[in-house]
């Protein structure tokens, strides 16, 4: 899998994006960011090796061991991300409440991601209207990739790229965003966790900001996509076209119900 593209590694400055330039964060060798990390990996083989996680295809359902196991990746990804951001002595500028991040198309999203966030938002009764939103956030960007494909304006830089960097300019919420919070802010993405500004969050879609993402350990990043394909429904990487795939699959069926066909 590539790197999620509005999260991908960039250091944004001085009107120049340059690529695969992480910052640096000498604390991730330390012993207790290899501890932390060490545990990642252990949870990640863990949720792997999960009872009934190759009986989705039929079952539509993953036991409840996996949510517990994933709540757990979150806990010690989120300490693992405290403790380095800590140590490295950056400054930091993200805060609860900010929604700068929240108004760009999250992209990189697990499988059982979209599975747990179905999972959590499907007994709400307001379901219904949040799934619309996706629909329509969906459509809007499947229809703005269509329409940067066919512009022929001899700009030959990935059309879903554009689109993404189109929809971050005109700030357009996650379906997910209510006022400044989360619905899910407990269950969110790994790709919402990771992302982190040096800036004012007001220049974090443009060329004064200064991104970056604290990504998963190696090899349990690996883990959890070998994981998520064993999983697909298919499902895009998207968050929004993830969730409408996912819920029309379902036919919008209440979580731990089998799958149409199954």
């Amino acid at each position: 899998h590539a790197a999620p593209f509005w999260l991908a590694r960039v250091l944004l400055h001085l009107g120049e994006i340059r690529l695969n330039e992480p910052v640096s964060i000498p604390s991730l060798q330390d012993t207790e960011s290899q501890r932390l990390a060490a545990r990642i990996t252990e949870i990640a083989q863990a949720m792997s090796e999960c009872e009934g996680v190759d009986e989705f295809q039929t079952t539509g359902s993953l036991p409840d061991r996996f949510f517990v196991l994933l709540e757990e990746l979150h806990t010690v990804y989120d300490a693992y991300v405290a403790h380095n951001l800590a140590a490295s002595e950056l400054n930091i500028q993200c805060r609860f409440g900010c929604t700068r991040c929240c108004h760009q198309a999250v992209h990189g999203v697990y499988s059982f991601e979209i599975i747990n966030l179905y999972r959590q938002l499907r007994p709400l009764a307001e379901y219904g209207t949040i799934h619309d939103t996706f629909v329509d956030y969906a459509d809007q960007f499947q229809a703005t990739v269509a329409q940067i494909s066919e512009a022929n304006d001899g700009d030959d830089t990935d059309p879903v790229m554009r689109t993404i960097e189109a929809f971050a300019a005109a700030a357009a919420p996650c379906p997910l965003l209510l006022g400044t919070n989360c619905r899910v802010y407990a269950h969110r993405p790994m790709s919402c966790r990771m992302y982190h500004s040096l800036t004012n969050p007001v220049h974090c879609t443009t060329p004064h900001g200064q991104t970056f993402n604290l990504e998963l350990p190696q090899q349990a990043n690996e883990i959890l996509w070998a994981l998520s394909d064993r999983l697909t429904f298919p499902f895009p990487t998207f968050l929004a076209q993830g969730m409408v795939t996912l819920a029309r699959q379902r036919q919008l069926q209440p979580w731990g119900a089998a799958l149409p066909g199954a």
